[in-house]
Formats: C-alpha cells, structure tokens, sequence
C-alpha cells in the first residue's frame, strides 16, 4: 500500500472520512515525529471506530464513549509508550484480539512506539497480521518506518502525520557522521561531546537529535551492527527522553547518553 501523508490540518478529515465509510484498514501505523500528533490521532481514531454513532466524530454520549472516557471500555487495549514492548505483552494481545468485541462492533489495539517491541515481539505481531481476527484494528505508532522491520511495515496502512514544517528528523551528511560518534564509533570522549552541545541548545533540537539517534541505532539493530550496543544506546534514548520531559538541560541529557552508552 502507498504512504499517505498529512499536514495537520488534514489529519482529523482523512480520519473522520475513512470511519463515515467504513474503508479504513484493519492495520495502521501512524509515524510522525514527537508534536506531530500521531498518538493523539490514534485514540481519536479509536474512539471514533468504537463510537456507537460511526458518522467519524465521536458523539460523547453513547455507552461505548462514556466508557473510552473513563479509560475503561473492554474493546481497547493499549500497550507501550516508552518502555520495551516483550513478546508476553504481544501474545496476550493477539489472545485478546481473537475474542468477539464486548461492547462495540470492533476491537481496538493501539500499540505505542511500536519501533521499542523486541525482535520476538515484532516476530509474534506479525503472526497476529498474517492472520488477522475479524473485527479488530491494530493502530502503531512510531517516529518513523524505518524503525520496524519491513515485514511489519509491508502489512500496514502508513499514514504520516506532518507538522507545521518546524520539525523534522535530522538526517543529512552531517548529523548522521554525528550519530554514529555520539553512538561510539570513533572520536574522544572531547569530541563527542563537543559535538553533542550543537543539538543541546534547547528542548526541541534536543528531541529532534535523540530521532535521529534513535533511527540509526534502529536501523543498526535490524542490521549486521553490534545488537548488545544498539540495544544499550536505544534504552539510554528512551531515558534520555524522559529526562528532558523532567525539563533537565539537553547539554546534561545528551552527555549522560553518551557516558551511558559508550562507558558504561
């Protein structure tokens, strides 16, 4: 299936449109990078698949949203959203998912930061996309493809949500010979630091350094790299995350990744 990809204002109409039809994929993987509002899109997806009303806004007065605003309804289940995704997670989902929906007309399953399930995890969803139950729909969301592996991708609908320009994996020449320093490969403990204060200027550029690092450390993992390394590095990533979420500097946040990651 091609991409579908949205700017901001074109998110909540393509969503609304694929409910009012009932033309939507029973498997989507939402990228985006953080503030492009894939996550948030998801669960107003889900809310909107689960409504009782099914016109692609959900009405907030039926049983089936009462229930999603009380984080209680039995048709959806979340998993993720930060933390490594293991194969136990993944296996309790597909048993639920082959149940008939309690409630509504679907089973929803909304898998955040999909790109953090281990390599048997994404090896036991594909199981679940191969044969997929009837009446369900899995939603991931990730930074970006090219952090899972092509089988998982190859079964989805990718619908990629843009932001108002400002934001944006940082992946030309330059930053990737920087990642792959920050990340071990080469250079003194001097020079990666010096390299990490270009990105530690704010919040924001920051975020956008530890994408990038993440995509290559991704990436290394699916390849011939060193997979102990890439899944050191990819951890230390997510902490780092939460760091600058507790609003510590990202010149603090980004030297600490790379003690933790290269002298650990």
């Amino acid at each position: 299936m091609d991409d579908i990809k949205l700017t901001n204002k074109e998110q909540d109409s393509y969503l609304k449109k694929q409910i009012q039809t009932g033309n939507f994929a029973s498997f989507m993987l939402f990228t985006g990078q953080e503030g492009a509002g894939k996550a948030d899109s998801a669960y107003k997806f889900a809310n909107a698949v689960l409504c009782a009303n099914q016109d692609g806004e959900p009405c907030q007065i039926c049983d089936n949203c009462k229930l999603l605003n009380s984080n209680s309804h039995p048709d959806l289940i979340c998993l993720g959203g930060g933390e490594t995704i293991k194969i136990a997670e993944i296996r309790d989902l597909q048993k639920t998912l082959y149940l008939k929906p309690y409630k509504a007309s679907h089973k929803v399953a909304i898998i955040k930061d999909a790109h953090l399930m281990t390599e048997e995890s994404a090896n036991a969803l594909l199981k679940v996309l191969e044969e997929p139950p009837k009446s369900s729909v899995i939603i991931l969301t990730s930074p970006d493809k090219a952090l899972l592996p092509e089988t998982v991708v190859s079964r989805s609908q990718v619908v990629n949500f843009g932001t108002n320009g400002d934001s944006e994996v940082f992946f030309d020449a330059e930053v990737l010979k920087d990642t792959s320093l920050i990340l071990g490969v080469g250079g003194s403990l001097y020079e990666r630091f010096s390299t990490a204060h270009k990105y530690a200027k704010d919040k924001k550029t920051a975020t956008m350094f530890l994408d990038s690092l993440e995509m290559v450390s991704r990436q290394g993992l699916l390849g011939e790299g060193n997979s102990k390394q890439n899944i050191r590095a990819l951890e230390n990533i997510q902490e780092s995350r939460r760091y600058l979420g507790r609003n510590l500097s990202g010149k603090f946040v980004l030297e600490n990744l790379i003690l933790t990651t290269n002298y650990k």
